[in-house]
């Protein structure tokens, strides 16, 4: 099963984790790190988590931000160890799709969440009625 480790700015991992578990239950092998401040701290947090949820079917690391702090850290990780993955741009859809797909390949498993997220970024809009000919009096 492959791990995974939740990680953002402030309470965002905490509220992603508790929103995923009200939906599906209790997960296994999922871990949060929270990011205030400390860089270090963060880096020594994250490697924990890995070793923690990593049961060599590798682990894919889920930050709020592209580009953030908790995703520069979890990707300097994953480019000195096999078998870690990061996504950047977390959102509920694509971690309530990988809580059931995680007996997958890891890559395939990346780019299944990653669709998922894509495809459940939508817009709402009015659709206007039109008008029948009956309505028209014609």
């Amino acid at each position: 099963m492959i791990g995974i480790v939740l990680t953002g700015h402030g309470s965002f991992p905490s509220g992603m984790m508790e929103s995923v578990e009200l939906i599906t239950g209790k997960v296994k092998q999922i871990e949060v790190v929270p990011f205030e401040e400390d860089k270090d701290k963060l880096e020594s947090e994250i490697n924990q988590a890995i070793e923690n949820v990593n049961t060599d079917s590798g682990v894919v690391c889920f930050a709020d931000l592209a580009g953030g702090t908790p995703f520069n850290v979890c990707s300097t990780i994953a480019a000195t160890r096999d078998n870690i993955r990061v996504v950047g741009g977390t959102n509920s859809p694509m971690l309530l799709s990988g809580m059931f797909q995680r007996e997958l390949v890891i890559d395939k498993f990346v780019e299944s969440v990653l669709k998922e997220g894509k495809d459940n970024i939508k817009q709402f809009e009015m659709k206007q009625k039109q008008a029948s000919s009956e309505e028209d009096g014609i």
